[in-house]
C-alpha cells in the first residue's frame, strides 16, 4: 500500500502548486503568509510586527529583529571590556590576560607595564593607586549603605523563617524595634561620614594625577 500523501507539510507555496496540478484550477485569490492588505509606506517609514522591525528604504525595505539593537548593545560592551584603553596599544593578540588585565584597569598586560612604569618615573603612582583603592571603597560602601536603609526600613519585632524541611523558625529581636533602629541610623551616619572622607582621599589623588596630565589612565 503507497504512504499517504501529507500534504499539510509542505509549504503553502509548493502545497498550492500541487492543488492546481491535482485539481486544474489555481485559486489566485488565495495569499500565503502575509494576510494583512499591504499598506502604502514612505521611505523613512518604521513599524514593527510580533518580531521584527521594519524600516522602509529607496528600493526596498529593512528587516530586523525587535532585540536587535539590544544585541548591539551587549556586542558592544563585550567588546569594550575586552579591548584595551589605549589608542595607541601595540598588542596584536589579545590573551586571556590580557582580557584579565583590561577588565580590572583598562588596560592590556603590556599597556598596563608601561603605563604603571611611568607613573612610578614621575612619583604618582602612589596617588594612582589611591584613586583606584577609593573607587573601590566608595562603591561598596555605597552598596552596604543602601543595604542599612534597607534593613532601617522593615525593622520588626519579630522575624519567621521557613526551613528546608517545611518548618518554621521564629527569631525575636534581643531590643525593641525603635533601639534597632536606632543602632541601625548610627550605622548609616557612620558609614556616610567615612565614606565623605574616602571621597576626599579620592579628589585628592585625582588632583594630584592631573597635575601631571595623567587623569587619562584612570
Amino acid at each position: 500500500m503507497s504512504k499517504e500523501f501529507k500534504k499539510k507539510y509542505m509549504h503553502p507555496t509548493r502545497r498550492k502548486l500541487v492543488d492546481m496540478v491535482q485539481t486544474g484550477e489555481y485559486d489566485k485569490n488565495t495569499t500565503i503568509g502575509y494576510t494583512k492588505a499591504d499598506e502604502k509606506r514612505e521611505v523613512g517609514d518604521v513599524w514593527e510586527d510580533e518580531h521584527n522591525k521594519y524600516e522602509k528604504k529607496e528600493g526596498y525595505i529593512l528587516k530586523t529583529g525587535k532585540n536587535s539593537e539590544a544585541f548591539d548593545d551587549i556586542r558592544k560592551y563585550i567588546q569594550e571590556k575586552n579591548t584595551c584603553k589605549n589608542s595607541e596599544c601595540k598588542t596584536i593578540k589579545v590573551t586571556d590576560k590580557d582580557k584579565k588585565f583590561i577588565s580590572k584597569g583598562g588596560y592590556c598586560m603590556n599597556c598596563t607595564v608601561d603605563m604603571e612604569h611611568e607613573l612610578r618615573v614621575k612619583g604618582i603612582f602612589k596617588e594612582y593607586e589611591t584613586y583606584k583603592v577609593t573607587t573601590r571603597m566608595i562603591i561598596y560602601g555605597k552598596q552596604k549603605l543602601e543595604e542599612l536603609k534597607q534593613s532601617l526600613s522593615e525593622v520588626k519585632p519579630f522575624y519567621e523563617y521557613v526551613n528546608e524541611d517545611g518548618s518554621t523558625e521564629k527569631w525575636e529581636l534581643p531590643t525593641t524595634v525603635e533601639e534597632a533602629k536606632k543602632e541601625i541610623q548610627e550605622l548609616i551616619d557612620n558609614g556616610q561620614k567615612e565614606l565623605e572622607e574616602i571621597e576626599q582621599k579620592r579628589i585628592m589623588a585625582f588632583a594630584e594625577l592631573k597635575k601631571q596630565d595623567l587623569e587619562h589612565y584612570l
